[in-house]
């Protein structure tokens, strides 16, 4: 009998892939997923495994839509790039379905600009939900739903573990952050995000006027806060297993090699297969039942 565990999958953008091979490698070694919480990447990719979706098919569809990525904007979004193409990348897998009739319980989290709180997605169409997750403020184009703004999950919460626990606290967490092997950034050299994915007239424009400048030191600056409040995030909610990938090398939203960050993914979890196994003693499973036994399902 498969062992059970859930999943609390971190934001990091392309480097979000790595959690595919963190999946694989699960799979491979007999566990059974019966949740998923998911911030940002970790709610995109989170979403397709709880769909159901045939893994195999989901990388297929990964790297292919990294060989030759579009994220053009549409007219009239206030944001640097689009999600057009993404959406149409995934809408195989969760474009007309529903998140409660996903196999595998999956909470997708964002954040209202309106009122500042964290919004915790559960039920309601899931490919909304995963624009919202991925929302990233300036970058992607926030989501409007009613009178409420809602942006990038990992604003407040990157690593999702108190949500996975929800879902069933008897069970094993396994927390998988993607900002392991930290980044040397020098001013002179930073990336300017999606640069290789922009129409050659804007980006010259971008880069011939102070605006580029803005953009490099403002992503710079997100992803070092979004480092520390992993660490801090990752410190306090205490995981049964923290799954390291070392991406942290890559910018979040730079060009990537997927099949890279997904072997590196199945690693970083194969190397945490005996701290899993041993989430399951009897000492663990006491602690897990007694300390979040009385937490109430998101």
């Amino acid at each position: 009998m498969a062992k059970e565990i859930v999943l609390a999958l971190g934001g990091g953008g392309v480097r979000g892939c790595a959690h595919l091979g963190t999946y694989r490698c699960l799979v491979d070694h007999g566990y059974k997923i019966s949740g998923i919480a998911g911030s940002s990447a970790g709610g995109m990719f989170g979403a397709a495994i709880a769909s159901g979706a045939d893994l195999d098919e989901i990388e297929k569809t990964v790297i292919e839509f990294f060989k030759h990525p579009d994220f053009r904007r549409s007219r009239g979004q206030a944001a640097l790039a689009g999600t057009g193409q993404l959406e149409n990348a995934l809408a195989p897998f969760i474009g007309d379905k529903n998140i409660e009739d996903f196999p595998i319980p999956f909470i997708a989290t964002a954040v209202s600009i309106v009122t500042g709180e964290q919004v915790i997605i559960t039920k309601g169409n899931a490919l909304q939900a995963v624009l919202a997750t991925i929302a990233i403020p300036g970058f992607f184009p926030s989501l409007s739903i009613d009178e409420d703004v809602l942006v990038d999950g990992a604003v407040l919460d990157p690593v999702p573990v108190e949500l996975a626990r929800r879902l069933d606290p008897s069970l094993p967490v396994v927390a998988v952050p993607l900002h392991y092997k930290p980044r040397d950034f020098n001013p002179n050299e930073m990336w300017l995000p999606f640069s290789d994915y922009l129409p050659e007239s804007i980006f010259k424009v971008i880069v011939s006027t102070n605006f580029g400048e803005i953009m490099r030191i403002m992503y710079t600056s997100l992803e070092v806060a979004t480092a520390h409040i992993t660490h801090l995030a990752i410190q306090q909610s205490l995981p049964d297993v923290i799954v390291k990938p070392l991406v942290g090398q890559y910018g979040a939203l730079e060009p990537i090699d997927p099949v890279k960050l997904i072997q590196e993914g199945y690693r970083a979890m194969e190397s945490c297969l005996p701290t899993l196994k041993s989430s399951y003693s009897l000492k663990n499973s006491f602690v897990r039942i007694t300390k979040y036994g009385g937490l109430k399902k998101p």
